[in-house]
């Protein structure tokens, strides 16, 4: 009996979300991540999307902002449900050493066989994998075909200077592009599918 295909439509995805400005930087000159713009809109947005998720995978630079960020009872009385959903989202932090910030939920791994990692991720998930953040971990992960989508979200801001996006690559990634969401904020979310081992295509996050 053949079960390929059905196997493959019960596999979990993989999808990178990362933003940058329109000069292709993550971070600005001095590491700063603080001139994006979220409004309500894209927080309704994003909303939607944690709903599709079902574990995180995070560099360890990522996590130790997350961590700090998404336990601050400010972001708590702000942004409730996405803040629920951080603290009990189950995270696997990717770190080559050094102490790492204890968060409910997280697990830590040396990234010495993400192929495997992915692979439990995507088998014991209850929902999609998702790295957030994470610039170079997604570059790796990119190199090795272990990422079904990109979902960058670009915003209207040059910063003249900082961290390339994708710094870390080192091979060509050819890539196809998906649906386009423009937000009323000037932000513009692009969606990627890179060539390589393919999930089958989903309906975007309305």
């Amino acid at each position: 009996m053949n079960d390929g295909p059905a196997a493959d439509e019960r596999r979990q995805h993989v999808f990178a979300f990362l933003f940058c400005s329109l000069d292709g930087y993550h971070e600005g000159p001095g590491g700063e991540v603080d001139w994006g713009l979220h409004d309500e809109e894209f927080f309704d947005w994003n909303l939607r999307q944690t709903r599709e998720v079902g574990a995180l995978l995070l560099g360890r630079r990522t996590h130790e902002h997350f961590a700090e960020v998404w336990t601050a009872p400010a972001t708590a009385e702000r942004l409730p449900e996405v803040t629920a959903f951080m603290n009990a989202v189950p995270k696997t932090v990717v770190t080559g050493g050094g102490q790492v910030t204890p968060w409910e939920g997280t697990r830590v791994t040396d990234g010495g066989d993400l192929p495997g990692e992915v692979e439990r991720l995507r088998r014991e998930s209850a929902g999609d994998v998702a790295v957030f953040g994470s610039s170079g971990l997604t570059a790796t992960l990119l190199e090795q075909g272990l990422v079904d989508e990109l979902r960058i979200l670009l915003h209207p801001v040059l910063l003249g200077g900082g961290r390339s996006l994708f710094a870390g690559l080192r091979e060509r990634v050819d890539l196809t592009a998906g649906a386009v969401t423009v937000f009323r904020s000037g932000n513009v979310l692009l969606r990627y599918r890179p060539s390589g081992p393919a999930a089958p295509p989903r309906e975007p996050v309305a």
